[in-house]
C-alpha cells in the first residue's frame, strides 16, 4: 500500500472511529459490571492534552484546546481498527 495523503487521512479517520467505538464499549462494559477491579479496568481513563485556553481580542474570541481520554477498550479499539485497515487495504 503506497503512502499517499488520502491513505494517511483515511488511516487517521479509522483510528478515531476505532477509539470512539472502544470508548463507547468501555463505558457500556463499565456500567454492566459491579464496582470492583473489572469495573475499574473499563471505567478508568488517562487524560492527556491541553486544557481549553481563551484568547479574547475584543473583536474575536478564540478558544483553543485538545484533550484525549484513553481507556483500555479505546486502546484495543485503536489497535483493532489499525489491524483491519492494514489487512483490508493490502
Amino acid at each position: 500500500m503506497p503512502l499517499t495523503a488520502r491513505n494517511v487521512v483515511m488511516f487517521g479517520g479509522v483510528l478515531v472511529v476505532g477509539a470512539l467505538i472502544g470508548s463507547f464499549l468501555g463505558a457500556f462494559l463499565g456500567m454492566m459490571f459491579p464496582i470492583g477491579p473489572v469495573h475499574d479496568l473499563f471505567s478508568q481513563h488517562i487524560t492527556a492534552g491541553l486544557e481549553p485556553m481563551r484568547l479574547n481580542l475584543q473583536v474575536v474570541e478564540l478558544t483553543l484546546g485538545c484533550v484525549v481520554k484513553l481507556n483500555m477498550t479505546s486502546i484495543l479499539g485503536i489497535l483493532a481498527s489499525a489491524f483491519l485497515f492494514r489487512t483490508l487495504l493490502s
